[in-house]
């Protein structure tokens, strides 16, 4: 069998909010508020989005389709984005955090903002999360920052209360039915019964990525026994 799933990952990558798997409605209802404006965001010095809640439910791949989808709906194109992953040890991000903090400074060309995106946020030093904190009132008009955590508990108070705090964590796994039924029939994959598919993503406990993989499992055997 050819590598059937090689285009997998770019196909499936969430582009927009219809292709996330919320875990509430109110989260969904937060989010797309936030994208298209009705909440007034950002403003009153509120210029950040955190997402918070366990590992692998999704929030970075939602934090990085956030940007062009708040910079379309103020009438622009592509958004011009910093991405920041915050590794463990190191200076845990105070040279990158003083490089954003100088870019809030200046007016975004071609842009409504400048978009930061902050993945791991808590893997900040005490230092680094102070900075983080002045970076997003220096650019409180110009700016907005997407951070993501698995620890809520250990991001600032000050840098949560400058953000739309938003839980992201596992959705139920009947929510999953409707994604997970659609790749299967991208791939000629039906009659499979709902009790079966559940059975399949239940003990993935709402991570995505173990539900798309247990999905290409599933779509690798069905193919095998039927060629």
């Amino acid at each position: 069998m050819s590598n059937i799933f090689k285009d997998f990952d770019s196909k499936y990558e969430p582009k927009t909010l219809a292709d996330i798997v919320f875990h509430s409605t109110d989260a969904r209802e937060t989010v797309a508020g936030l994208v298209d404006g009705s909440f007034g965001f950002p403003s009153s010095g509120t210029n950040g989005v955190l997402l918070y809640g366990v590992s692998g439910t999704g929030k970075s791949a939602l934090a990085k389709i956030l940007p062009n989808m708040i910079e379309q709906n103020n009438g622009g194109e592509i958004a011009d984005v910093t991405y920041v992953n915050v590794a463990q040890g190191g200076d845990n991000g105070a040279a990158v955090i003083d490089k954003l903090k100088s870019q809030t400074q200046l007016i975004p060309f071609g842009n409504a903002y400048h978009y930061f995106v902050l993945d791991e946020v808590d893997n900040l030093r005490t230092e680094s999360m102070s900075s983080l904190k002045v970076a997003m009132n220096t650019g409180v008009s110009n700016s907005i920052f997407i951070l993501t955590t698995n620890h809520f508990s250990k991001v600032n108070d000050a840098v949560t209360n400058r953000c739309v705090v938003v839980e992201f964590n596992a959705a139920e796994s009947a929510d999953w039915l409707p994604k997970v039924r659609g790749i299967l029939a991208d791939y000629g994959v039906t009659g499979i019964k709902d009790e079966l598919l559940l059975e399949m993503i239940e003990p993935c406990e709402g991570s995505a990525r173990k539900i798309l993989a247990a999905t290409r499992m599933l779509i690798a055997k069905r193919l095998k026994r039927a060629a």
